[in-house]
Formats: C-alpha cells, sequence, structure tokens
C-alpha cells in the first residue's frame, strides 16, 4: 500500500469510527441497562427498604438499574392509568406493593413479571398457590396476621358484644376475611357488622354508621386508601372514642389503639430479592410465594389512657414496642 493511500485510509476510518464509539456504548448501556416499574400509594419509608434491598442484591438506581416510580392515591382510575403506563414503558418487571396494584398490573399484563410486597395473591386469584404461583405474579404476602387481630380486640374488650369492621365490600380479601369474622364472632357469641369505606369520601360517613349502631370496638382492615388516609380514621376513632385495632405499625405511631402486622420494612426489602432473580433469568410462575417471617405488635398507652381503656398485663408483656 502507498503511503498516500494508507493516510486517506486512516482519515477515513477516522471520520466514521470516533461517532460510533460514542454512540454505540451508551446506546448499548441503555440497552442492557434493566428498567423496572415501581407502583404503590403515597411514598413512605417502606420505598427506602426496597431501594436498600436492591443495593443488597448489587442494584443501584441511575448506575446499573432504570426505576419508573408510580404513585398513586384515594384514585383507583388514577392507579389503572399509571399500570398502563408501565406497561406502555416495556419494563422487565412491575413492583406492585399491595393487592390494588398487584391486581391493577395484571389487569393490563399477563407477561410481566409481577412482584407484590403484601399482596394476598392466592386469595384474590393472581396466583394459583404460594409454592407455585403458575403465572407471573410472585413475592410475599403480608395478610397472614389479619384474623389474629380480631382476636387482639376481643382481647382487649373482653365485655364488649358490638364490634365493626371497616372494610372495602370490593376488595375479595376484605370479604373473604369478614366472612371469618362473622365466624368467630358467631362462636363467641358476639356481633360484627361490617362498615363500607370504599373511598376516602367514605371514611366520615362511616364512622356516623359506627355512632349510630353503639359500636363497641372496631377492626380497621389494610388497603392502600385506608393507610393514606390513617391519620383522618385515627382521629375519628379518637373522636368517638372507640377502640380500634390496625395493621401496621405506623397506625399505632400515630395514634391507633393497637397495630398487629408484618414488619412491612422487611417485606419491602425481601421484595428487592424476588427483583433480582427474575432480572437474572428465573421465572414468576415458579418463585415460591413467601409469607413474612417477623410480625410485630405495637401498642400505644398514650391512646389507651385517653379512651380510659386499661391494657391486659399479659398483652402488654408480648408487645414489640410500647408508645408512652
Amino acid at each position: 500500500m502507498q503511503r498516500r493511500e494508507f493516510i486517506a485510509l486512516i482519515g477515513a476510518i477516522g471520520a466514521v469510527w470516533p461517532r460510533s464509539l460514542i454512540a454505540q456504548p451508551a446506546h448499548q448501556l441503555m440497552k442492557k441497562m434493566p428498567r423496572i416499574g415501581f407502583l404503590a400509594s403515597v411514598p413512605h419509608e417502606r420505598i427506602e427498604a426496597f431501594d436498600r434491598g436492591l443495593r443488597e442484591m448489587g442494584y443501584v438506581e441511575g448506575a446499573n438499574i432504570i426505576i419508573e416510580r408510580r404513585f398513586w392515591k384515594n384514585d383507583r382510575e388514577q392507579l389503572a392509568r399509571f399500570a398502563a403506563e408501565l406497561v406502555a414503558l416495556e419494563v422487565e418487571v412491575i413492583v406492585a406493593s399491595s393487592t390494588p396494584e398487584a391486581i391493577a398490573a395484571r389487569a393490563v399484563t399477563g407477561t410481566i413479571p409481577i412482584v407484590t410486597a403484601t399482596a394476598d395473591a392466592v386469595g384474590v386469584g393472581l396466583a394459583a398457590s404460594l409454592a407455585r404461583p403458575g403465572g407471573n405474579v410472585t413475592g410475599l404476602t403480608g395478610v397472614a396476621s389479619s384474623g389474629k387481630n380480631f382476636g387482639l380486640l376481643l382481647e382487649l374488650l373482653p365485655r364488649a358484644s358490638r364490634f365493626a369492621v371497616l372494610l372495602d365490600p370490593d376488595n375479595q380479601y376484605h370479604a373473604r376475611l369478614m366472612a371469618d369474622f362473622q365466624k368467630t364472632a358467631a362462636d363467641r357469641q358476639v356481633e360484627i357488622l361490617p362498615v363500607i369505606k370504599r373511598s376516602v369520601e367514605d371514611i366520615g360517613p362511616a364512622f356516623q354508621t359506627i355512632a349510630s349502631k353503639d359500636i363497641q370496638g372496631l377492626l380497621v382492615l389494610v388497603d392502600p386508601i385506608g393507610f393514606a388516609n390513617r391519620r383522618k380514621i385515627i382521629e375519628l376513632a379518637a373522636q368517638n372514642r372507640i377502640p380500634a385495632v390496625y395493621h401496621w405499625r405506623e397506625e399505632a405511631v400515630e395514634g391507633g389503639l393497637l397495630a398487629y402486622g408484618p414488619d412491612i420494612i422487611d417485606l419491602n426489602r425481601r421484595s428487592a430479592g424476588y427483583v433480582a432473580k427474575l432480572l437474572r433469568g428465573a421465572k414468576a410462575a415458579e418463585l415460591p410465594i413467601q409469607q413474612p417471617e417477623r410480625f410485630r405488635l405495637v401498642i400505644n398507652l398514650k391512646t389507651a389512657r385517653a379512651l380510659g381503656l386499661n391494657i391486659p398485663t399479659a398483652l402488654l408483656a408480648t408487645a414489640d414496642e410500647v408508645i408512652e
């Protein structure tokens, strides 16, 4: 090759190579960086737990993973729209915090893996069984304790005979629990009534119903709308002097009488492990749904005193946390 031809060839390569070298690696990086969706109600410390779990699995947002976050509040249409947005973005996994998010995500995709931290996936028909889900929904369930919560309410109020359950009748998990509560109530020869709460607008009228029915104790079932508006529920329970049992620690810390439920921080942290497995090739249909490993009983003695209620010593002795 002549010197002049060699110089011309090097010049031609130089004109093309820099653009390819700069553009292609960036394009490939975006292709290789996994993108997941995160669908939940209003942000809270649970999201931090999930992010921490991802870091433990080797994923750092912005460095080697992209997280598309969507937070909804009090609007099921918004929830459905956000779920559809995540599917349109072609995320590789959708993290659905609880049962409504999992249902909304499953309604718009039967192929993208869905990981839940607390949903009753088997109970609402999103999975065939805990051991082998069989579809595209897996993760953890946080609903194992709600039956015990009614027992705690009965223990708190041994002389009471008329109870209520604040629930959403369109929530299949709530409907199943209510049927179980009614059986327990019949065995204990007490009465338990459902009080409807489909939206935030129903909370005030629900407590008017509770007051009119001479309710002596209240069980607040867990759902995103209830959790997002927990302070309103706690305030109305206090105003009506109704002893109430809740599901999550935050509810007792913020003024609820008593809460018993799984360690939600731990569940959200562990859900990141499912995301990591799915991104590395595991199949949602074959990943068993795990149950909570830790439960927390939190009692608010300040609220008990305001209600003139003496907490049984045996119950106090088993509490993981007592709010003075």
